[in-house]
């Protein structure tokens, strides 16, 4: 044989070779394939049946819970998984569901096998994939406090934002409170709303200090009274109900007008007089300041709010900012926010705190009320959400509203931080800015002693907000956990997330 007829013969049986290869590599390869999809179909039935045993076992806990007896709870257990899993499809076939019961951690169990048929992989031998679900539910839990913390600062009138937070906020009031579901307190909703300040409300007194004086004949005299006290609720003898502050008129007499920068009888004309200003009816509170500014102490002599009251810009050796004004003129006019003093600590929106409450109707109304405007002083929404679930503010509520106590097995409690944006506000005497403030009382907050579960919900948040030292956004670091922390871009993210928080905290008494 000549090399020639050699080198063909290779040629030849190399071309073979491949063929045979091909014929036993292309089966294996589809039957893979095969595999990895009967598996994956396989995979998302066993989701579904997860997702139904523990709806049917936290509704038998909810049923024991209310005095079902042990068989009472099998039985529905039982009919509600197997009328959902017969929905599923795929030919799917389930064993009996397995419920038994732990009497002194109060749970129901459930357990279920079942068998999905392949479709490919029958073609190798696999006629089907079992798999098995385990859940655990808790009757324990009797009650679920939640509150609710909403940013209504000027920014949320941004990109229909406020619109789509009401619009979100109503889906998960149905979550949590649906329609069918009996009104027994088992699950109760408070909210509270914060821009530059926030509205007390109805606990604005018991929040806040009282300091009552007459009007004062020398201008020095009112501004340093004024000064010593303008965290209480300032009221006129004359009048128990008027609010005030006062504030300097007059003509500035230096030839360089940037040189009336004292409350000096030689920079001002002799007619300058004081001028009680009253302040508007209003119920606004900024932080607290002192021992307990980071707690959730009840409201006390020394653990009380700073009220509502615009704030003199005076710098530490007790000179007036001027700000290039050239005069200081009536509250409202020019000095109101750049000049003399900042007005915006005596404003707050028109809503104030939704105390617990299960009135779904009442929740909606409020929400739908909402309007923005100012800036953002995320720290006191914070505060404030904790004081709608704490225990130690049972007082200062409606006595249908008192939180449960930290330690009772049956309570679980969730506090729900929305915002936009940066916290940008925060009041002078406070000494720290809004985002440390946050940090401080989440810090507290997050106890493991007080049990309670926080979620955060940024909203079309920028890109450049504050950040700890490791990079965390105050959401970041707020919430119990990564997977508390949520994010959203538009509306319809909004509502899905706010859905899912709903649904996590309906789902509380999963354990497992």
């Amino acid at each position: 044989m000549t090399p020639a007829n050699l080198l063909l013969n290779f040629k030849v049986d190399t071309r073979g070779n491949v063929l045979m290869l091909s014929a036993l590599i292309i089966p294996v390869l589809m039957a893979l394939m095969g595999v990895a999809i009967d598996f994956q179909f396989t995979v998302s039935q066993k989701n579904k049946v997860q997702r139904t045993l523990d709806s049917a076992v936290l509704a038998g806990a909810l049923l024991r819970q209310d005095g079902a007896s042990e068989a009472e709870v099998q039985i529905e257990v039982d009919r509600y998984a197997r009328a959902m899993i017969s929905k599923q499809g795929g030919e799917l076939t389930c064993g009996a569901i397995t419920v038994s019961f732990d009497t002194e951690a109060e749970d129901v169990r459930g357990h279920i096998k079942c068998d999905q048929p392949t479709f490919i992989s029958q073609m190798i031998g696999y006629d089907k994939m079992d798999f098995q679900a385990a859940s655990v539910a808790t009757y324990g839990i009797g009650r679920v406090d939640v509150a609710f913390i909403f940013d209504v600062s000027g920014s949320m009138n941004s990109n229909n934002r406020l619109s789509n937070l009401q619009a979100s906020a109503a889906v998960a009031f149905d979550e949590l409170l649906p329609d069918d579901q009996a009104r027994d307190g088992s699950v109760r909703l408070g909210i509270v709303t914060y821009n530059h300040s926030l509205n007390a409300g109805a606990q604005f007194n018991q929040v806040t200090r009282r300091r009552r004086f007459a009007s004062d004949t020398g201008n020095r005299q009112a501004r340093n009274r004024y000064n010593r006290h303008n965290d209480a609720r300032l009221e006129d003898t004359s009048n128990g109900n008027q609010r005030y502050f006062y504030y300097e008129q007059g003509t500035c007499l230096e030839a360089n007008q940037n040189d009336c920068d004292e409350f000096s009888p030689y920079d001002w004309d002799a007619a300058r007089s004081p001028f009680m200003g009253a302040i508007a009816d209003n119920t606004c509170v900024s932080e607290r300041i002192g021992a307990e500014a980071f707690t959730d102490a009840a409201p006390a002599r020394n653990a009380r709010m700073i009220a509502g009251n615009p704030h003199w810009d005076f710098d530490a050796s007790d000179r007036f900012k001027w700000y290039g004004q050239r005069e200081i003129e009536r509250w409202g006019a020019d000095a109101y926010s750049y000049g003399a003093y900042t007005g915006r600590f005596a404003t707050c929106r028109d809503s104030g705190p939704v105390a617990l409450t299960e009135d779904k109707a009442a929740l909606n109304a409020h929400v739908q009320s909402l309007t923005a405007n100012g800036g953002t002083a995320g720290h006191l929404g914070i505060a404030w959400g904790w004081y709608l679930v704490s225990p130690n503010w049972a007082g200062i509520w409606p006595a249908a509203s008192e939180p449960g106590a930290y330690d009772d097995p049956d309570v679980s409690k969730a506090v729900i931080l929305m915002t936009d944006g940066d916290f940008n506000t925060a009041h002078p005497d406070a000494g720290a800015n809004s985002f440390n403030q946050a940090v401080a009382i989440c810090d507290a907050m997050k106890d493991e002693d007080n049990n309670i579960q926080i979620y955060t919900v940024g909203f079309q948040v920028p890109g450049n907000v504050q950040t700890t030292p490791d990079g965390q956004t105050i959401m970041q670091y707020c919430a119990t956990s990564a997977g508390h922390a949520f994010n959203a871009d538009n509306g319809e993210q909004l509502t899905e997330v706010y859905r899912a928080i709903a649904r996590s905290i309906s789902d509380l008494r999963i354990k497992e």
